[in-house]
């Protein structure tokens, strides 16, 4: 018998190793998640810093204690808006505007409850999802800023009285 020269006795094809793909394709997975994780460290890092420096000015220019949740608007400048609780328990509103440090404070109780806000726009406008709805400032009032998608699908937005719940705009189909 003839054998070619390159043919070897014996050998047998390469078998596809299953663990070896599975830990590199785990290993890649890996380093996207890593990667993802830094690069969202990274973009929300002056978010992370603005809000650590209105807490710093909330503190100092209120009797704010407890900070419970802080928002921001972007509509003419950026406007915080932080709730929180003073010493003696009571639940107060601090706004923050622009690149100012003037501070404004009024009590949450003077504006519609969470529950009253929804009660409002299930009942007038009929909203499938409340993406937001933020405390802020509009033409010196203190007013809800609320994202909604409507019926039909389309973003809409609305900027309503903090007390009443009377609507200043309405913004349909952003």
């Amino acid at each position: 018998m003839q054998f070619r020269e390159n043919m070897r006795i014996g050998q047998r094809p390469k078998r596809v190793l299953w663990s070896k793909i599975i830990i590199v394709a785990v290993a890649i997975i890996a380093l996207l998640v890593v990667l993802g994780a830094g690069y969202t460290y990274w973009a929300l890092a002056p978010m992370r810093s603005a809000e650590s420096r209105v807490e710093k000015i909330v503190h100092q220019k209120t009797d704010l204690v407890n900070l419970n949740q802080i928002t921001v608007d972007y509509r003419d400048q950026t406007t915080y808006a932080v709730v929180g609780e003073n010493a003696k328990g009571q639940q107060k509103v601090a706004i923050v505007q622009g690149s100012s440090q003037k501070v404004r404070t009024f009590p949450r109780s003077d504006g519609m409850s969470n529950q009253q806000l929804t009660k409002l726009l299930n009942d007038r406008y009929q909203p499938k999802r409340i993406y937001a709805a933020n405390i802020s400032y509009f033409k010196g009032v203190p007013v809800w800023e609320v994202s909604y998608t409507g019926d039909n699908g389309q973003l809409n937005y609305l900027t309503l009285d903090f007390k009443t719940g009377k609507a200043y705009r309405v913004i349909n189909g952003l």
